[in-house]
């Protein structure tokens, strides 16, 4: 009985089983990333509330860094 029930734990679990995708963007530039970021990170240094700084950090982070000129 335990046989059988162990058995059944082990088909359901590997049948249920979705390996995960990764998204993955070709054009990242980790050099151009870090400047973005380091233009970004005193954000998180302000006194304003959470929401605000995770809002502001994520306008940021989401400028097409790539295309910035030094």
């Amino acid at each position: 009985m335990i046989y059988r029930l162990l058995t059944m734990f082990i088909i359901t679990g590997c049948a249920s089983y979705v390996p995960q995708t990764k998204e993955w963007n070709n054009r990242y530039d980790p050099a151009a990333w870090r400047k973005q970021f380091e233009e970004c990170k005193g954000l998180f240094y302000t006194n304003y509330p959470e929401e605000v700084k995770r809002d502001e950090w994520s306008k940021c982070m989401e400028k097409n860094y790539e295309l910035k000129e030094s």
